[in-house]
């Protein structure tokens, strides 16, 4: 019997998590992609694990991989891979790492998996179907005063060049908000929106394969997920701003004025 998509996604992040977490916490020599960005062996082995599985069972399907590269998403069945996110924390041995699978068909997102080895967490979500943490369904946190939120961000690796730029909006929500967690892990960040842990996050400098999954998992769980202009968030826009839908439009007032 043949997978239906949701199935594909998670063998597939199962087979990178594998990968991931037989390496995690071992000795591991890393490569620079551009200041500050690295990749090691277990970014490149772990993501041919991945598209090993989705062209086994989608063979014509195109791939985007952060490490791969491939096809753009915005046309027909494209399926976007991050094998390893949170790649500077794994070379620390710090426990906040992730794989991302998401089915992209026409512009959206169809079927999203993050996976969590280290905790054992699976996010899954498909479209119109719900979100759900080790198959029990989630949703946002109902909190609605910024106030009283938790939100999180991280930094692009051009923070040599942005880095007081970034400061400067991180201090300016920080006036407004319970507190700001920095994790180092866009793909948990946004799974941890979506099941309610967080109230909100933002980032400048993501990739298309940062937040493919987390972007529906968010929608699917009732949250909301756009641009600086409050948009609905596309892949390649500079900034994403993600929230349980009641701290949103607070939330971007916050950043834009900063």
């Amino acid at each position: 019997m043949t997978p239906d998509d949701l199935d594909v996604a998670i063998d597939a992040a199962r087979s990178g998590g594998a990968v991931v977490w037989k390496a995690f916490g071992s000795p591991v020599e890393a490569t620079f992609k551009s200041d500050a960005n690295p990749v090691t062996t277990v970014d490149h082995e772990a993501e041919a694990a991945i598209v090993d599985v989705i062209k086994r069972f989608r063979p014509n399907d195109a791939v985007l991989a952060e490490e791969g590269g491939g096809s753009g998403w915005e046309r027909g069945r494209v399926w976007v891979i991050d094998p390893l996110d949170g790649t500077v924390n794994f070379i620390h041995g710090i426990p906040q790492i992730a794989v991302s699978v998401a089915l992209w068909i026409d512009s959206r997102p169809e079927v999203g998996v993050i996976s969590d080895m280290v905790r054992d967490e699976e996010f899954t979500a498909r479209r119109g179907q719900g979100a759900w943490l080790n198959h029990f369904p989630i949703r946002v946190s109902s909190q609605a005063s910024l106030g009283e939120s938790l939100v999180a961000t991280g930094f692009a690796y051009d923070r040599n060049v942005h880095g007081r730029r970034y400061a400067a909006v991180m201090g300016e929500v920080l006036t407004k908000v319970q507190g700001i967690r920095r994790f180092g892990s866009a793909a948990l960040d946004l799974a941890w929106v979506a099941c309610g842990r967080y109230e909100g996050y933002w980032e400048a400098g993501t990739h298309p394969w940062d937040a493919a999954a987390g972007v529906l998992l968010i929608a699917e769980a009732g949250g909301r997920v756009s641009n600086l202009d409050g948009a609905d968030h596309r892949l390649d826009d500079p900034m994403i701003i993600a929230t349980n839908g009641h701290i949103h439009n607070e939330l971007i007032a916050v950043i834009a004025g900063a």
